[in-house]
């Protein structure tokens, strides 16, 4: 078996670095998340939104905002809606439940939010290999996993809304994820299947007897970023005009080919949900078009290579 990269076994610590680095560096957004503290109890409220608040950990954000802006007017979720979807997607990185180890320290909490991420069983929330599937296999359970968010989306939608929203978060996060360079390959021009996935990739150590030659891993082999982190997981080309991007059209001008096809994919997946909410259907009906809908979005966009 390949060990999985030597820098993993430094991921905790160099990720308290990055956070502490992040912690410093502040950003304007027109979906701000982070609202200013003044006291510890305002800190611990606020939990990560100071660790994180920086723009290399805000593209999953943009992505958001951006994939709504596209949509036609009348067919754009709200401000507040926005900033909640928002808030729901980067909870997929940074869970709320982690949050009660800063109640110990900075390190605690980021040991804690290492050991979560490296489930097995989370790696689908981010369009990844778990320890021992194939690429098939983790874009399968990919696709169930958006599939159940956004029926679940839809099932609350009038009784529970601010949950309704960060589902679709959730969702989006996903289907951003996939088009992100540091999770997975794609075939933009194969002329069967543009943009289908030839390969997913993998953030965690893989089983004994899985680890084939072929595996790629989201950070590489270690030499291009800090633990996992990698340039390829960016939103952002290459150059030094687009090293810290803060106000919407810089940042949109800064955008790498991979982000532009996210940004696209982020909108279909807003307006696909759209559709959904817009029917006003309950039971079996919701579901089955949940169903319809997601099911020719992810046949579009989420897709193994033939």
């Amino acid at each position: 078996m390949r060990p999985i990269p030597p820098y993993a076994s430094r991921a905790p610590l160099r990720v308290i670095l990055v956070a502490l680095t992040a912690w410093t560096i502040r950003c304007t957004s027109p979906i701000e998340l982070c609202l200013p503290t003044e006291t510890r109890f305002g800190f611990f409220s606020q939990g990560d939104c100071d660790l994180t608040n920086a723009t290399f950990f805000r593209g999953h954000e943009w992505l958001s905002y951006f994939g709504n802006k596209d949509l036609p007017d009348d067919d754009r979720f709200t401000e507040d809606e926005i900033r909640q979807i928002a808030e729901g997607n980067r909870r997929v990185d940074w869970p709320k439940e982690m949050l009660v180890h800063l109640n110990n320290s900075l390190l605690a909490y980021m040991n804690a939010l290492t050991e979560h991420t490296g489930r097995p069983e989370n790696q689908k929330y981010h369009f990844l290999l778990s320890e021992r599937n194939t690429s098939p296999e983790a874009v399968s359970e990919a696709r169930a996993e958006l599939e159940r968010v956004s029926r679940e989306a839809a099932e609350k939608w009038t009784a529970a809304r601010p949950r309704a929203l960060a589902l679709i978060g959730q969702g989006s996060h996903l289907v951003q994820d996939a088009y992100s360079e540091a999770h997975a390959v794609h075939e933009p021009n194969n002329p069967d299947a543009p943009w289908c996935v030839r390969k997913v990739k993998a953030y965690i150590e893989r089983a004994p007897g899985f680890d084939t030659p072929d595996i790629e891993y989201h950070g590489g082999d270690g030499r291009d970023g800090v633990g996992h982190a990698t340039s390829k997981d960016s939103i952002y080309r290459p150059g030094r005009e687009c090293h810290e991007p803060t106000d919407p059209n810089h940042v949109e001008g800064c955008l790498s080919s991979a982000a532009q096809r996210a940004r696209l994919v982020t909108r279909d997946y807003l307006a696909a949900m759209r559709r959904i909410l817009a029917a006003s259907l309950e039971g079996a009906e919701r579901d089955a078009l949940v169903a319809s809908e997601i099911g020719a979005f992810m046949d579009q966009h989420l897709r193994m290579c033939p």
